[in-house]
């Protein structure tokens, strides 16, 4: 059931309501509120969930960028050890050792500021349309708020003119 549909089935069980006798309040069975309720929870706009999981695919695109650059590094090492070995290389291997250190650690570090970049911008397209969607359900909560009030009334005034009417019938 979709999110306003909810709303609408809420709005029908306090009309439908039994209104006691004193204080103007309504019983309502609580099992059907609650379980609305749950529903309302389950109606929660995709929007909402998906920047929880932008969230977590931003934390797995940063691990996997450090575990890529890791390897790298490590692989740079291996070849260090590789090169150093050779005895009529040292001073090359050396060299060569620390450009691929270099260039492995400035790729990671690549890799991580852009996993970051795709991750916020995913962040924020979720948070602005999951606002988005919130402040429409809030103004339409608010609608449907107002005019249970105004239904409340009506029906309190007509309950002010049986009464008055079986009081002047007396």
């Amino acid at each position: 059931m979709e999110l306003l549909e909810l709303i609408a089935s809420l709005e029908s069980l306090v009309v439908q309501a039994r209104r006691l006798p004193v204080g103007g309040n309504l019983v309502i069975e609580r099992r059907a509120i609650l379980d609305l309720v749950d529903q309302l929870r389950l109606a929660v706009p995709d929007n909402v969930r998906q920047a929880a999981q932008v969230l977590e695919q931003r934390e797995q695109l940063l691990r996997d960028a450090k575990e890529h650059g890791q390897a790298l590094i490590e692989e740079a090492e291996r070849e260090r050890a590789r090169l150093v070995s050779a005895t009529s290389v040292v001073q090359e291997a050396e060299k060569r050792s620390q450009e691929i250190i270099i260039d492995s650690e400035a790729r990671a570090r690549q890799t991580i500021a852009d996993a970051d970049a795709t991750a916020a911008a995913h962040l924020s397209e979720a948070a602005q349309a999951a606002a988005s969607q919130l402040q429409d359900a809030d103004h339409y909560a608010v609608s449907v708020i107002e005019k249970l009030q105004a239904d409340i009334r009506a029906v309190l005034e007509a309950l002010d003119r049986s009464s008055e009417s079986l009081r002047e019938s007396r």
